[in-house]
Parts: C-alpha cells; sequence; structure tokens
C-alpha cells in the first residue's frame, strides 16, 4: 500500500543515469498520476555511478519523503560484439544493490537498449523530430542505436541534425502512451508500475 502525501499523491524518486533521463521520467509520471504528483531526481552522470552510490541515494531519497522510487538503467551493448547484455543479470544487480532499504514500491526499468527506442514507436514523434510521414517502427526494442537512428531520421533540407537527448522530456508530452506500451515491452511495466500507485487510474 503508498503512503500518500498531503495532495493524495505517491512522493515518487527517480534516479537514472544522467539528468536529462530523469526530466524524462519525471514528465511521464506526471502524464500518468498528474502534474501534482511529487517527483524527486537524482542523475548519477553514469551507469557505472549509479550501481555504486544506488544504496545510499535510495536511503537519502526516502529521508526526505519518498514512497516510491523508479530505477532506471538502459541496457547497454557489448562493444566487443555488439551484443545486448544479459537483462536477468543487470536486472539482479540492481535488485541486491537496492536491498538494503525494504522498499515495497520499487520499479526497476530497464529501457532496450535505449529509452530513445520508445520514441521510434509513434510516427508522430519521428515526424515531429525529422518532419517524415509514416515513418514508424513495430519493434523498436529490436533496433540497434535507437538513439542515433533518431539523430539520422531529424536531418533536415540544410544537413543539420535537429533532435539531441536534451528534446526527450519535451517529446513525452507527443509521445502516445498506448502505442508505446503495446511495442516496448518495458514502457508496458513502467505504466503499470505507475498505475498501481493510484487507483483511480485505469491501466
Amino acid at each position: 500500500m503508498v503512503l500518500l502525501m498531503n495532495n493524495g499523491k505517491p512522493a515518487i524518486a527517480v534516479i537514472a543515469e544522467d539528468r536529462t533521463d530523469c526530466e524524462t521520467f519525471r514528465n511521464i509520471v506526471h502524464k500518468v498520476l498528474g502534474k501534482q504528483t511529487t517527483v524527486r531526481q537524482w542523475g548519477a552522470n553514469g551507469c557505472s555511478i549509479l550501481k555504486r552510490k544506488l544504496p545510499a541515494t535510495l536511503k537519502t531519497l526516502h529521508s526526505t519523503g519518498c514512497n516510491a522510487f523508479i530505477i532506471v538503467h538502459d541496457l547497454d551493448r557489448n562493444p566487443q560484439n555488439n551484443s545486448l547484455n544479459d537483462e536477468k543479470v543487470l536486472r539482479q544487480d540492481l535488485e541486491v544493490a537496492s536491498s538494503e532499504l525494504k522498499i515495497i514500491n520499487k520499479h526497476i526499468c530497464i529501457p532496450i537498449e535505449e529509452l530513445e527506442a520508445w520514441f521510434l514507436s509513434d510516427p508522430s514523434v519521428i515526424e515531429h523530430i525529422g518532419k517524415i510521414q509514416g515513418k514508424e517502427y513495430s519493434n523498436p526494442e529490436s533496433i540497434s542505436k535507437p538513439k542515433e537512428l533518431l539523430i539520422k531520421l531529424s536531418v533536415g533540407e540544410n544537413k543539420k541534425y535537429r533532435y539531441t537527448t536534451n528534446m526527450n522530456p519535451g517529446l513525452i508530452e507527443i509521445l502516445n502512451f498506448d502505442l508505446c506500451a503495446r511495442r516496448c515491452a518495458a514502457f508496458k511495466n513502467l505504466l503499470s508500475f505507475l498505475n498501481s500507485l493510484n487507483p483511480s487510474v485505469e491501466e
């Protein structure tokens, strides 16, 4: 059961690899649960720092009143053979690192390979960044280097790229959540967790 703040919403902590990812997830939370939902953020500036500082960070955020936690870590590729790393191993590592503090409402979100793959699920987002009508990907989680693909799709007539990761928080406002959830399992699981925090929100 979630302990609610005075406004009737959970206080959610977002722990991610960088500031932009935190802001992106904050906007997802606000789009699902409302903008009055308290979201506190911690960007690690790297995956290795996230793992190392995760126990202490959880304790700090818990002490500030957070009662629900989202831990975000991309599923990177092995630079030697370009294959995806083992998701089960990564999830277990994050579970162990976060196990010192007994948290009931915790979700480990592992975008495959990067959260930028989520934007490839929705043709309206692609059109927004690249003015390419009708372009979409039915299985974006299978695409290698989705961030680089978004950059390529955003090239304009002047040969300059429009897309940068700083656009990600704003793209959440455009993203069709239902479509993305059907095409990206990690996003679907994230929405299920957020909906579980608020019984009034239908899945």
